[in-house]
């Protein structure tokens, strides 16, 4: 993969392998096999060989409920 891209919407980006990360804002990546334990901002762009788009659906979806958990603490 070339260019910037945001984990948000890579299929290998989850939220839910670890909740309270994801209360956070932050997620874990598929690709991350060499780093356990770290977790990735979802929207911060960076240049990502592995990174698969997800369906439009999908991202929508997640960015949505990251707009939900970021407004509950304001």
């Amino acid at each position: 993969m070339t260019g910037t891209v945001q984990c948000v919407s890579c299929v290998l980006f989850t939220l839910r392998e670890a909740p309270k990360y994801a209360q956070l804002g932050l997620g874990r990546c598929a690709a991350m096999t060499d780093r356990p334990g770290t977790f990735v901002s979802p929207q911060y762009p960076r240049e990502c060989r592995d990174h698969k788009p997800a369906p439009a659906a999908k991202t929508a979806a997640r960015i949505e409920w990251l707009r939900d958990v970021r407004s509950e603490g304001a």
